[in-house]
């Protein structure tokens, strides 16, 4: 079957290759960003019968007016002394904004010690050096909403404060929001990071400019058609754990660099032996192809055993991540050989070019097809 495979798609390497490009092309087309997909609030994946569910789905029912957890909260503190008339004027002027039809829209109400002065012993401290404002979310914590009003609070903020005066936003929302921006950052660099090792890796290994392209593209390709497949999954309906985005990113980068080397080490040992360029393709693949496929289908019914969890994220990155591998196999097997079919002799490039093989001959050619 591996052999059959490998020869289809070194034969029709062209028609592989631009299959896999409009694969890719048309989800990016269809599918939403992938971050825009994830489900950020872990407290989403928690089941109905979860004590702090019902909990919150009780007190949602007796008052629904209100808002429980979904807050933001603006210290403010004067180091030097007590707060002055003109700092609390300014916290004034914050919360009339923050409420107003200039503030964020998803504020819903505001508390402080000049609206609500009742409040006074709750929200002033005793040496009178910082207060709080309170503000009610309308939007949960995570939400693309709530993340961009904390961040149009924290840029008023920073835009009008007194000199001198400090003033923090915290609060669940600010929490989310600053949990989402560090998962967010991890993402983007763990993907430098994995892609800068793998290259210095892949560059010391075949001592060739060319070589770590294929295992490169192969990647890149399965990692984007991965996202894509997921990212249409998760608007379906599906809820994503946002860890996912960064486990793809390692994983994919891991195992598909594992199945392209094992491919392309195989492969330059059997065509150091042979001057039949494409016909010591397929052979490669003929038993290589066998070896990732079982390593890969390991891997797969490891993260499908998750689905078994009791924990909605468990239950949702398992398969995310076996569709992941699934995706990178199937590169690894067509896309791979199909993209060294196309780099021909020029795979190796300038290491031991004395034991390439020269072009395949016209009969060779035929034979092979």
């Amino acid at each position: 079957m591996f052999e059959r495979v490998g020869r289809l798609a070194v034969r029709h390497f062209v028609l592989v290759v631009l299959g896999w490009a409009a694969l890719l092309g048309g989800l990016k087309m269809a599918a939403p960003p992938l971050r825009e997909a994830l489900t950020f609030d872990d407290a989403a994946f928690l089941s109905d019968s979860a004590e702090s569910i019902r909990a919150a789905r009780t007190l949602s029912e007796a008052w629904p007016d209100d808002t429980f957890g979904d807050s933001a909260a603006v210290v403010i503190e004067r180091r030097s002394g007590r707060l002055t008339p003109a700092d609390l004027d300014w916290m004034a002027g914050l919360e009339a904004w923050m409420a107003g039809p200039e503030g964020p829209e998803v504020i819903q109400f505001t508390q402080s010690i000049r609206s609500r002065p009742e409040l006074a012993r709750a929200l002033l401290s005793k040496d009178g050096r910082a207060t709080l404002l309170l503000a009610a979310v309308r939007t949960p914590p995570f939400e693309p909403p709530t993340n961009e009003a904390v961040a149009a609070i924290r840029a008023h903020i920073e835009a009008t404060r007194p000199a001198g005066l400090g003033v923090f936003l915290t609060g669940q929302s600010a929490v989310g929001a600053d949990e989402h921006a560090a998962i967010s950052d991890s993402v983007s660099k763990t993907t430098v990071i994995t892609l800068v090792l793998i290259i210095l890796i892949l560059l010391f290994i075949y001592r060739s400019p060319v070589a770590p392209l294929v295992p490169l593209v192969t990647i890149g390709v399965a990692l984007g058609v991965a996202q894509g497949a997921i990212a249409l999954l998760a608007q379906a309906g599906m809820k994503v754990s946002s860890l996912v985005e960064m486990f793809m990113v390692v994983i994919i980068f891991g195992a598909g660099t594992d199945y392209c080397l094992f491919v392309i080490s195989r492969f330059r040992e059997d065509v150091s032996r042979s001057r039949e360029y494409r016909a010591t393709l397929v052979s490669t693949f003929a038993v290589v192809g066998a070896v990732i496929a079982s390593s890969a289908s390991t891997v797969i019914v490891g993260f499908l055993s998750q689905g078994a969890g009791h924990f909605g994220m468990f239950r949702s990155t398992g398969p995310a991540m076996a569709i992941a591998i699934s995706v990178t196999l199937l590169a690894g097997l067509t896309l791979t050989p199909a993209l060294m079919r196309a780099f021909g002799r020029m795979l190796f490039w300038p290491a031991h070019p004395e034991r390439l093989p020269t072009p395949l001959d016209a009969a060779a050619e035929e034979g092979v097809a």
